[in-house]
């Protein structure tokens, strides 16, 4: 991929409700992937772009990997603070670590991370805009 951008991160809260945990009250760990992606869409928000505007201009921004690492679970109730950060930016592809604690703990849930290839709307990988690389590549902290 290209420039390390890892200073360019944003940190959301959720609190875990009932439907997202299994019969012992433990996070179930599909569900990070979406908080995953609650963070990461509000990043780029935050420097700009709805994801909703990028898809109005015809581009999508596809997830080809994702991993997640356990270290301890989420319950019930909790309030996570889920960190996106980005990791990588190329000409199509952006890569992003996660990382989930309770809020106001130190102690890492879960790490993970996801990469995202640009396609256009004919479903061919393309290139990322211009003014959305330029964000990315920006590297600011938010």
């Amino acid at each position: 991929m290209g420039a390390n951008n890892t200073a360019l991160e944003h940190t959301v809260t959720a609190r875990v409700r009932y439907g997202e945990t299994d019969q012992m009250g433990v996070v179930y760990h599909a569900n990070y992937l979406s908080f995953f992606e609650v963070a990461r869409t509000e990043l780029i928000r935050l420097r700009g772009v709805a994801y909703s505007a990028l898809e109005k201009g015809g581009l999508r921004l596809m997830v080809t990997e994702a991993a997640m690492q356990y270290h301890s679970p989420g319950r019930y109730d909790d309030v996570l603070a889920i960190t996106a950060r980005l990791a990588e930016s190329g000409p199509a592809r952006v890569r992003f670590d996660y990382e989930v604690r309770r809020e106001g703990e130190e102690e890492v849930l879960v790490t993970g991370h996801t990469v995202l290839a640009s396609i256009g709307e004919d479903d061919r990988p393309c290139r990322l805009p211009p003014e959305l690389r330029e964000l990315l590549e920006q590297g600011e902290s938010t």
